[in-house]
C-alpha cells in the first residue's frame, strides 16, 4: 500500500485532498505544519508528499530538503499553489520538486497524476 502526506496549514484544502484520494488503494495522512511533517516522516516513509500552498514558514524544497536523502527519488514531491512567478517555478523544479500545479486545481487531474505516479514506481 502506498503512503502519500499531504502537507498544508490550511485544514479545508488537507481535507478536500484527502477526501478526493480516499479511494486510492493509499495510507494518505495529513500535517498541518514543518513539525508535524517532520514528526510524521521519522515514523514511515512516504511515497509521495503533496504541499499545498506556500508560506513564509515551508516550501516544496524544504519539503525536499527534509524528507528526500541525497541520491533518493522518494518520496516525489508535489507543489499545489496559487500561480508564482515563472522563475519560482523553476527553482522548485531544479530543487527537486516533482510536479508544480496552480490553484484552481482540477482534484480528478490530481489523482491521476498521483495515480499514474505511483503505479510508475511498483
Amino acid at each position: 500500500m502506498h503512503r502519500i502526506l499531504i502537507v498544508s496549514d490550511e485544514e479545508f484544502l488537507r481535507d478536500v485532498i484527502r477526501l478526493s484520494l480516499a479511494d486510492m488503494q493509499a495510507d494518505v495522512r495529513c500535517a498541518s505544519d514543518v513539525s508535524d511533517m517532520q514528526r510524521m516522516a521519522r515514523r514511515m516513509l512516504f511515497d509521495l508528499v503533496i504541499v499545498v500552498g506556500t508560506s513564509a514558514f515551508f516550501s516544496g524544497c524544504d519539503v525536499v530538503r527534509t524528507l528526500r536523502p541525497a541520491g533518493l527519488k522518494r518520496p516525489l514531491v508535489y507543489v499545489v499553489a496559487w500561480q508564482h512567478a515563472e522563475q519560482t517555478v523553476l527553482s522548485l523544479l531544479e530543487c527537486g520538486v516533482d510536479q508544480y500545479m496552480t490553484f484552481p486545481v482540477s482534484l480528478q487531474r490530481l489523482r491521476t497524476k498521483i495515480a499514474n505516479a505511483l503505479n510508475r514506481q511498483l
